[in-house]
């Protein structure tokens, strides 16, 4: 009897292990579309805000930037305006130790692949060279003339630039802060960089709670 049940328990191992295994593998996948999610949303609403509070406050205190056209900042540094944001929120959510969030640039890159794989060079006259496709969604030298009233600003949206621009907005953005993102999780994992910087915050906070108490 003892003999049956314990090979009745060998036998139940195995089964046990593969449904961990695959409850753990849901879990992951779970987890993995909402920071792909988080990484688009960064992309396409924290990267501009970035470019705006850089532009209209940040420059103006070293007295920089005060002639700048507002779409050519964004498109011309949409890599650090997006990589930043991206990078520094992947290392915060790295406390949350989600394996899976180093590997949300995959779908990003994917998706950028694929907008490379059919970019036709017919899409413009000036793009005729078997390297437009690079030139179109990852180089600057942005010409946008700025606006100020909604008659100018429509008069610029559909230019040639305006056009790549917005198209690097939506398809580059993601694929550079998908990677920032991804690095930040992988660094933060590995090195437990949050959890050390809260402690040593926490740390801060007490010894001058004790130095205010010992001052009254």
């Amino acid at each position: 009897m003892p003999l049956a049940m314990m090979s009745e328990s060998n036998s139940s191992a195995p089964v046990q292990n593969d449904a961990v295994a695959t409850s753990e593998a849901g879990w992951k996948a779970f987890w993995f579309l909402p920071h792909v999610v988080l990484v688009y949303l960064i992309a396409r609403f924290v990267t501009p805000w970035l470019a705006g509070w850089t532009l209209g406050t940040l420059l103006p205190i070293f007295g920089l930037g005060l002639h700048l056209n507002r779409f050519e900042f964004l498109f011309s540094h949409l890599l650090s305006l997006s990589s930043v944001p991206a990078f520094c929120t992947g290392l915060a959510n790295a406390r949350f130790r989600h394996s899976a969030a180093q590997f949300v640039w995959i779908i990003p890159t994917l998706v950028l692949i694929y907008k490379l794989a059919t970019f036709s060079s017919t899409d413009s006259v000036l793009f005729g060279d078997p390297l437009s496709r690079f030139h179109y969604y990852f180089s600057g030298n942005f010409l946008i003339p700025d606006y100020h009233t909604w008659k100018e600003f429509w008069l610029i949206a559909g230019s040639l630039d305006m056009t790549r621009g917005v198209d690097q907005l939506l398809f580059t953005g993601p694929f550079y802060a998908g990677i920032a993102y991804s690095l930040g999780v992988w660094i933060g994992i590995r090195t437990e960089l949050t959890r050390k910087v809260i402690e040593k915050f926490k740390e801060w906070e007490k010894s001058r709670f004790e130095n205010r108490v010992e001052n009254v």
